[in-house]
């Protein structure tokens, strides 16, 4: 058996007579319980200018000993704390350091002892024992604070076994709300155990005994072991270099949880190290709930980030509101905008959470941002998931919205609206797709909700405007699409350049037809700032085009044409305006050449076969303008004006090729439909058909 120095604390080896360390003769006779009260303060010493008695010692630590005292001041019960160092020891009241420890670490320990109680006192907390005085003397520290009259929570588990899952939550509720106090104040507690917590005479659970010193203390002594007890302490703690925040308190309380509610301590994490043994809660204790399982099992991860990172986590999943660490993490970085790193994550979140229906239905909605088939799959998933949830649905329809699968878009995106109706974005899909069916009451309705849950939702102000563009109420279409502008460079000063591609047109055409702005330049300045903002804009330049045409600036008209084509996806509609627009301005090549480069995209556009086939005609080309117009006329068999074009090629046809069999006939079919299509439309063309053949001795 060793034998211990009353001098410097060794451990001597049995038969030893002097220490071999500072070489103090040993006391052969003198047994433990002896030895240790000599190191305690005895009752009755007076402290801080007889300002406090020690009346007992309550316990021992490995850098400290703690006594009940009483405040002579008042009379209240006091506890008081003793800084006392490892290997130390004392002379009458006063503590003689160990040698090991030089003098400038005797400074700095007392410091940080001081400096401790300073900080803790600005932790007023109900469930925080209260610091109020601190101070040197004897040449070491002390901390006064309130002596806290009730039972350790070690002991009401001893009493009852185990105690109930709601009685349990209550208690840990509260430290974790003064545990979110003492983590603003940039500290720990680092010795969270039902030994630490008093549940005083109101049932209130009570945090003492702050290990912030020791620790400190420990780091200069590089013995680690001493720093919290090891069941309720996570692997980190016990390396010098290991990692420090919330999370460490939030093992110790996850394993005093564990206590609590089955009765029996956790599988310490020195001993989870290589191989997990934890006993999940529930298979000890089956009553447990399925959410407080998962709480505690996430306060005892073994690695630190796999834990909450805020009392404000762990205060929201035992109110049953539970997201796991890996989930936090993704939802971060989605609002760091990081959306690729994001969509990793929450892949990784599921594959370790496979049943994370809400992780699921996270996933899907930032993978619409990325990849819509991976956004229509993990909506497929988060559907199975939480089939309840609208949210899944919602992007469901979304993606077929994308893909103009409107019918099925429309029935998801109902079944979004039924179970989700109070997202904005799924009434705002809503909106879209019902106006895309035809249907644009209902949409206006649906957009009307949407903006209702958010005002300030940019879409739905855009497709506000569009579902009254093609309701034709043009007032409304502009007031709405301005709002969406508006509010569009209050929220993104750098604009959506998608938004503004089709709200500037829904702007444009609506002051184009609205009759009050007939006079004014309305149309004018917001096509100077609709080529302003998108200089890139097929449809500004185009719409240019065309206005200048209609006003008979030709040239200006041709040139914005030509913008208009040199950007990307320019619509068939363009193209068309510009080959009108040179026809006027009798440049007859290069119109040729536009309607030919229009049917290279697209070869069943009649109006477009239809001019280019009479701009051949007149450049005698009657075959091909023969192929051209009868193609149209297949497109489109209605249209007089193609059967015209088509008798007066055929005729010329005939002309040049000295009689041709047969196409007499087909001349005198043609201009029999024309007639007969003019007449039905009351086209005054008709009559003046009439008379030329009349003229010519025709009876047709």
């Amino acid at each position: 058996m060793s034998i211990q120095c009353d001098t410097c604390l060794f451990e001597n080896p049995e038969g030893s007579i002097t220490c071999i360390s500072c070489g103090a003769p040993l006391n052969l006779t003198q047994d433990s319980s002896t030895a240790e009260s000599l190191l305690h303060l005895p009752s009755g010493t007076l402290l801080n200018q007889n300002k406090y008695r020690v009346e007992k010692t309550l316990g021992q630590g490995g850098f400290g000993v703690t006594y009940k005292g009483l405040d002579l001041v008042d009379g209240k019960e006091v506890a008081i704390k003793e800084l006392f160092p490892d290997k130390s020891s004392r002379r009458g009241t006063s503590i003689l350091w160990s040698n090991v420890i030089s003098p400038k670490d005797q400074r700095e320990q007392l410091d940080k002892f001081k400096i401790e109680a300073q900080y803790l006192s600005r932790c007023v907390h109900p469930n925080i024992v209260r610091i109020f005085d601190w101070f040197e003397q004897n040449n070491t520290a002390y901390i006064v604070m309130d002596f806290v009259k009730g039972k350790p929570l070690s002991d009401v588990i001893k009493a009852e076994n185990k105690l109930a899952e709601d009685k349990a939550i209550q208690y840990f509720l509260q430290l974790t709300e003064a545990l979110k106090l003492v983590h603003a104040n940039n500290l720990l507690h680092r010795d969270i155990k039902p030994e630490n917590i008093i549940i005083n005479d109101t049932d209130l659970p009570v945090l003492i005994d702050f290990g912030n010193a020791r620790e400190f203390i420990a780091n200069k002594t590089q013995n680690m072991t001493e720093i919290g007890t090891v069941a309720y302490a996570p692997l980190e703690q016990n390396i010098p270099t290991g990692r420090r925040g919330p999370s460490l308190d939030f093992y110790s309380l996850g394993a005093s949880m564990y206590e609590t509610i089955s009765g029996q301590l956790p599988e310490p994490a020195t001993q989870r190290a290589l191989s997990d043994t934890l006993i999940p809660p529930r298979k000890l204790v089956p009553s447990i709930s399925p959410i407080l399982e998962k709480v505690i099992l996430t306060c005892l991860r073994m690695r630190a980030e796999d834990r909450f990172q805020t009392a404000d986590e762990l205060i929201n999943a035992l109110n049953g509101k539970f997201v796991s660490p890996s989930q936090r993490r993704s939802q971060q970085l989605v609002s760091q905008g990081k959306l690729a790193e994001a969509a990793q994550s929450y892949e990784k979140c599921l594959n370790n959470e496979p049943t994370n229906g809400e992780a699921a239905v996270e996933l899907a909605l930032v993978l619409t941002h990325i990849n819509d088939g991976k956004a229509e799959k993990a909506a497929l998933q988060a559907i199975q998931l939480l089939p309840n949830d609208g949210r899944g649905y919602g992007v469901l329809g979304l993606i077929q919205c994308r893909k103009n699968k409107w019918s099925d878009a429309l029935k998801n995106l109902q079944q979004a609206a039924n179970l989700s109706g109070q997202e904005a974005w799924i009434q705002a899909n809503l909106a879209w797709a019902l106006g895309k069916v035809g249907k644009w009451q209902e949409a206006e309705t649906a957009v009307g909700r949407s903006l209702q849950l958010d005002p300030n939702l940019t879409f739905a102000l855009g497709l506000q405007a569009w579902i009254y563009l093609n309701q034709q109420q043009w007032k409304s279409a502009i007031r709405a699409s301005r709002q969406s502008l508006f509010k569009l460079k209050q929220v993104n000063p750098q604009g959506d350049l998608d938004l503004q591609n089709w709200v500037y047109p829904c702007l444009t055409i609506a002051l184009e037809k609205a009759v009050i702005t007939k006079q004014a330049q309305d149309v004018e300045r917001c096509l100077q700032e609709f080529t302003t903002q998108l200089p890139k804009s097929s449809f500004a330049w185009g719409f240019l085009g065309w206005k200048y045409a209609s006003e008979g600036r030709f040239n200006e008209a041709i040139s914005s044409g030509q913008k208009a084509l040199q950007q990307s996806n320019s619509a068939i509609w363009i193209y068309f305006n510009l080959g009108i627009t040179y026809e006027h301005n009798n440049n007859i090549q290069d119109a040729v050449k536009i309607y030919k480069n229009c049917l290279s995209i697209n070869q069943s556009q009649a109006l477009v076969l239809f001019r280019l086939g009479t701009l051949l005609g007149q450049e005698k080309d009657w075959q091909t303008a023969k192929s051209h117009l009868q193609k149209a006329i297949k497109i489109e068999p209605n249209r007089a004006e193609f059967y015209h074009n088509l008798g007066w090629v055929l005729l010329n046809l005939n002309k040049t090729n000295n009689q041709v069999p047969g196409i007499f006939r087909e001349i005198m079919r043609a201009y029999r439909q024309a007639l007969n299509l003019y007449q039905s439309q009351n086209d005054q063309e008709y009559a003046r058909l009439i008379s030329s053949f009349q003229k010519a001795g025709i009876n047709i």
